[in-house]
């Protein structure tokens, strides 16, 4: 994990690679097995990367991933968005990166989580310019900017029916 968290590169160097945010204690690791999935890619009998999903509700107000599903609630402007997750946080491995790991968890915890979710949340740090350019290429839609912690993040959603089927 401190890997995925960039830890020991410079902000430089963490921007361009991507970064995981925050730290996974054992509780919170506990909670999210609790939750719709931890989703997990092994290639090679390695583990490749893993994707985790929540619900949302049970974090503080002034967490990154609540607030990004005020803003995205908010940005609705009363629409119904029906059944929401929260997506991540994400890695893949440096050794795997480039072979399609992401594409295989994304469409994997998609077809989980379809029939039980109508829209996944996730949230990105501005400064993480890696994964700002992930979540574009897959096409998922930049809902919000918020703040969080001193923090500018961005908002973005996808409807896991829809990647289940290949359209991202």
């Amino acid at each position: 994990m401190d890997k995925a968290r960039g830890v020991g590169l410079s902000d430089e160097e963490r921007a361009r690679r991507g970064f995981v945010q925050g730290n996974l204690t054992g509780e919170l690791l506990n909670r999210f097995q609790d939750g719709p999935g931890v989703f997990v890619a092994v290639a090679a009998g390695e583990l490749a990367g893993f994707a985790i999903t929540s619900e949302p509700g049970w974090l503080p107000p002034q967490h990154p991933a609540a607030a990004a599903v005020k803003a995205v609630t908010t940005a609705a402007d009363g629409r119904d968005l029906g059944r929401l997750f929260l997506y991540g946080p994400v890695a893949v491995d440096d050794r795997f990166q480039g072979r399609g790991v992401l594409t295989k968890l994304l469409t994997a915890l998609s077809r989980a989580l379809k029939d039980d979710f109508d829209l996944a949340v996730a949230f990105v740090e501005t400064a993480n310019e890696r994964s700002l350019a992930v979540h574009r290429h897959y096409k998922m839609a930049e809902e919000a900017r918020f703040e969080a912690g001193g923090r500018t993040y961005v908002a973005f959603t996808f409807s896991p029916a829809a990647f289940a089927q290949g359209h991202f």
